[in-house]
């Protein structure tokens, strides 16, 4: 009769944390529950209890006196200190926090939207030193997709190529920024400008240990944002007007 009324998950579960027969739990069972004076049910939750397994589901389907005797039952002979064999098994730990550098990286990686950029830059970031490098690439990208938007007559390289793509006036210049704004076209051309002299050929003609991880990251992201300048810049060549 117990094995009729014994719930047949949290049997099995008990049968197999000791490794015995389901049959032997049963009986294992109805001895507890003689000795101390309880329902098979709340000797089923003690065995349990003792195996290291939960029991919270099934103890809230009985009906209040067995739920008492369980309380009684656990008060008496389980301890409170008594962790589960899982938990003792495999203690948790407190998760350690991510370091800084890869705290830069993880937000660097969300943050770039060029995939190009993110393909040739992540992992020189990533990197322990020599952040020239990333910047390196990140200005050949940046030049070769001017290169590729402006299409040159010649082949043309740094500040002679910006030159010839961008230029302060918009009645001149063969790449015009998507706002339409003279503003916003003076302001990128000089920007554009400014990166080769200042950053492209420190990276491209000399070897410079000097940016930090921090440095190359924010030159990298700025370069972002103005590679989306270039893709969204229109070529005034193929408007007519």
């Amino acid at each position: 009769m117990a094995r009729k009324i014994l719930d047949p998950k949290l049997l099995a579960k008990i049968a197999t944390a000791k490794n015995k027969p389901e049959k032997y739990i049963g009986e294992m069972v109805s001895k507890h529950a003689h000795k101390h004076g309880v329902s098979s049910e709340a000797a089923l939750v003690y065995l349990a209890k003792r195996s290291g397994i939960g029991t919270a589901v099934y103890q809230r389907k009985l009906d209040p006196s067995k739920q008492a005797e369980v309380r009684d039952l656990l008060a008496k002979h389980v301890p409170e200190r008594t962790v589960t064999a899982r938990a003792a098994k495999r203690p948790s730990s407190p998760r350690k926090p991510a370091s800084k550098r890869a705290s830069l990286i993880s937000a660097t990686k969300h943050l770039l939207q060029d995939q190009g950029l993110r393909a040739r830059c992540l992992d020189l970031l990533a990197a322990s030193s020599r952040y020239d490098r990333a910047i390196n690439q990140a200005t050949l990208v940046l030049e070769d997709r001017i290169r590729k938007k402006a299409k040159p007559p010649t082949l043309m390289t740094g500040e002679p190529l910006v030159n010839f793509a961008f230029k302060d006036e918009m009645s001149k210049t063969v790449l015009q920024v998507g706002s339409g704004q003279a503003d916003d076209q003076r302001g990128f051309t000089q920007i554009l400008r400014g990166i080769v002299p200042a950053f492209r050929n420190n990276t491209h003609h000399h070897v410079s240990d000097s940016f930090s991880q921090e440095e190359a990251i924010l030159v990298v992201g700025f370069i972002d944002v103005l590679l989306r300048v270039v893709e969204n810049s229109v070529d005034t060549r193929s408007v007519v007007s």
